[in-house]
């Protein structure tokens, strides 16, 4: 297998490092990962503002969040969290309130967009009925619903979608050990433990599950409604990219991965959708922000559990090579 070791170790990853990503020196850092749903929100708004940053990567699939050094930063055990000098901000809604109101007052807004209030109450508003959707459960809930939705595309085949179902299943036990071993954050560690078991009961209760799948329908039927309100080449509130935009497109981005764009959106099901969709991963902001084919590859194979890859490894390189070759094929 050396010469998949090679190849994986030819590809350029986003890693954790002392010199700066974008030019001149910065005192903007970003814990994150270019896997994490939120840290994907920071990451876009950063490249749409044009803010020279670093990002510092959180390997969240060994758990890195939860290490000592960064409960320290972050007694949550959160990504993203930005850092500017000596002034840390957690939480993605607050790290982008942060970006827009007091970093680089000449970066391009993204809520200030423009002087009409009613687009700025647009603005707010469907960037709260996109924030309020929960991520983490949709994600990890599809692994268990696999009928409620379509094919998964990567990151999210076979063996990393069994890593995030065990992961799931042990989450609330790591969260009460790590507890007892963080004394200073032990109160926290323990208040995720308990929504961590509540959010597994959502999880495997197809039912509850299929209450969220509903209301992320109801929040795209407004977007829907939204959009054929705009021109031709409008965003989602108007003829500026906006925070709102920041927050639709990432989503977008997980249900297609997922495999959910039939349940919402594909075949003419909601056109104004779609068609939003396909313009929104042209900018350059998109291609920066999601990791590309040969970084998936590298992430899914470099991040399995040693046992796993033993027993997955087979599968997971047959995957690889069928879908390069599927991929050239297409491309040519």
């Amino acid at each position: 297998m050396h010469y998949v070791q090679k190849y994986l170790e030819n590809i350029q990853m986003p890693t954790l490092n002392t010199k700066t990503c974008n030019g001149p020196k910065t005192n903007n850092f970003l814990y994150c990962n270019y896997y994490s749903f939120y840290s994907q929100k920071v990451l876009m708004a950063l490249y749409e503002k044009n803010i020279n940053f670093e990002p510092l990567i959180i390997d969240i699939t060994k758990g890195e969040q939860y290490s000592s050094w960064f409960l320290e930063i972050n007694p949550r055990g959160e990504i993203p969290v930005l850092k500017v000098n000596n002034e840390i901000i957690p939480d993605s809604t607050r790290i982008m309130d942060y970006l827009e109101l007091y970093l680089d007052e000449e970066s391009p807004p993204l809520i200030n967009v423009s002087t009409d209030p009613k687009v700025l109450v647009n603005i707010n508003r469907f960037r709260e009925l996109i924030e309020a959707l929960p991520a983490g459960v949709i994600t990890v809930g599809s692994f268990f619903h696999p009928h409620l939705r379509g094919t998964p595309k990567l990151p999210f085949i076979l063996p990393v979608r069994e890593v995030l179902k065990s992961g799931d299943l042990l989450s609330s036990k790591n969260l009460r050990r790590l507890a007892e071993e963080n004394p200073k954050a032990k109160g926290i560690l323990l208040y995720k433990a308990d929504i961590q078991d509540r959010k597994h009961e959502i999880l495997t209760s197809e039912e509850e599950y299929l209450k969220i799948l509903n209301i992320v329908d109801e929040v795209l039927s407004q977007v829907e409604n939204q959009l054929k309100l705009q021109q031709e080449d409008n965003w989602l509130c108007c003829e500026n990219f906006t925070i709102a935009d920041v927050n639709l497109a990432v989503l977008l981005q997980r249900l297609w991965e997922l495999g959910f764009e039939q349940r919402y959106w594909a075949d003419g099901k909601r056109p104004h959708l779609e068609n939003y969709f396909n313009r929104v991963k042209q900018r350059d902001s998109f291609k920066k922000t999601i990791p590309n084919f040969p970084v998936h590859i590298k992430m899914i194979i470099t991040s399995q559990p040693a046992a796993y890859v033993g027993a997955a490894g087979a599968v997971s390189i047959g995957f690889v090579i069928a879908f390069a070759y599927a991929f050239k094929k297409l491309v040519l």
